[in-house]
């Protein structure tokens, strides 16, 4: 339930795409777009992971950006198939953490603790907030226009 917080899940159903390796191409082609660097491709599966450190000012306008480590699976059930994903953000969330604990201490430095939390909290909730709202409306609309092939 926590790791939510990190973590974007979804699915793109497959009815009007061909082949397993057809969707997993379009995929792994939508990866190299978004600068991200496929590391285990299977015939049902794609790997990627992204360290923010690996290019941190490279790309930051593109939908997963702030991913730093996602898995690509096709699903296979009744209903019929569905390509399913989990992207994690977990560096990006880090990174915020470390900034809003530096304004807490700047402003705990001056001797006012409950202003230091509020600012630190706040500035957490704008960073990590506005980041993962973008890519959170962003990133599974390019993943479902990519394998759609629109």
């Amino acid at each position: 339930m926590l790791d939510a917080a990190w973590h974007l899940r979804g699915s793109v159903p497959l009815a009007a795409v061909g082949s397993d390796a057809v969707a997993l191409d379009r995929v792994e082609q939508l990866l190299d777009r978004q600068f991200k660097i496929v590391t285990e491709r299977g015939s049902d599966s794609l790997l990627f992971d992204d360290p923010l450190w690996r290019n941190p000012f490279g790309g930051n306008w593109l939908a997963m950006a702030i991913y730093d480590r996602g898995r690509f699976w096709i699903e296979r059930a009744p209903q019929g198939r569905r390509l399913r994903y989990d992207l994690r953000s977990l560096h990006v969330m880090v990174f915020c953490l470390i900034a809003a604990a530096a304004a807490f201490a700047f402003v705990c430095a001056g001797g006012e603790v409950f202003l230091a939390i509020r600012i630190a909290a706040g500035a957490f909730a704008w960073l990590y907030g506005m980041n993962i709202l973008t890519a959170v409306l962003r990133a599974p609309p390019t993943i479902r226009d990519a394998v759609m092939g629109s």
